[in-house]
């Protein structure tokens, strides 16, 4: 696979991480562009170019993602909006399961990772213990920001696994960056496993998600 980006020995991601991910949009048929209803969010508020507000990217991600969800879960639906000390998150109360994790990139301190909390968090046989938002990057452990994540995935595996990889270290690289995971879940069914991961990035001054399978 074509890099556009050159990882370096410290996983950062060097070169430009909208051209990595619209590369992979070209190799990676299981990867799928995702951005087209934010875009369409943000023109409707009146941005059409640039680095829209942060409150008004905000917004359009959270209502893009929660009619999302209304459209596939079962109701009862019982959205809320809370920050887990790091990250803002949307949460459905009803089916107890994470829908979004968003914010901005920020520095992590040296060995702040809770080892002991993460190998004893409950697991799913054949998943891993994913990170919505890695410790790299900002992201705590335990709690809405953990899931359920395919292995090829969450870990450089696989093509897949190194964009994930990839756009992760890139915010834990350049801190300050608005990003996003949005976790769909299987329509209609009750289950804490997303059918696909969404993962979305405010870089270079463009707007970019990719939306992987999480099986």
């Amino acid at each position: 696979m074509r890099r556009s980006g050159r990882q370096g020995d410290h996983g950062q991601v060097t070169g430009s991480v909208i051209a990595r991910i619209d590369q992979a949009f070209i190799d990676l048929p299981e990867v799928r562009p995702g951005s087209e209803p934010y875009l369409r969010g943000l023109a409707e508020c009146g941005w059409s170019e640039g680095v829209p507000p942060q409150a008004i990217l905000r917004q359009v991600v959270v209502d893009v993602a929660a009619g999302l969800y209304r459209e596939r879960a079962d109701p009862p639906v019982e959205l809320l909006e809370f920050s887990d000390g790091a990250f803002d998150v949307l949460f459905d109360a009803a089916h107890e399961r994470t829908i979004l994790m968003h914010g901005r990139s920020r520095p992590a301190p040296r060995n702040s990772r809770d080892q002991n909390y993460h190998r004893g968090f409950p697991g799913r046989a054949g998943f891993d213990k994913g990170h919505a938002m890695s410790h790299a990057q900002g992201g705590r452990e335990g709690g809405p920001n953990y899931f359920p994540q395919a292995p090829m995935v969450n870990r450089r595996l696989s093509s897949l696994g190194a964009l994930w990889r990839d756009i992760e270290s890139y915010l834990a690289a350049n801190p300050g960056l608005f990003c996003f995971v949005r976790l769909a879940y299987p329509r209609t069914a009750s289950t804490e496993i997303p059918a696909e991961v969404e993962y979305g990035i405010m870089a270079e001054g463009q707007l970019r998600s990719a939306i992987f399978p999480n099986s």
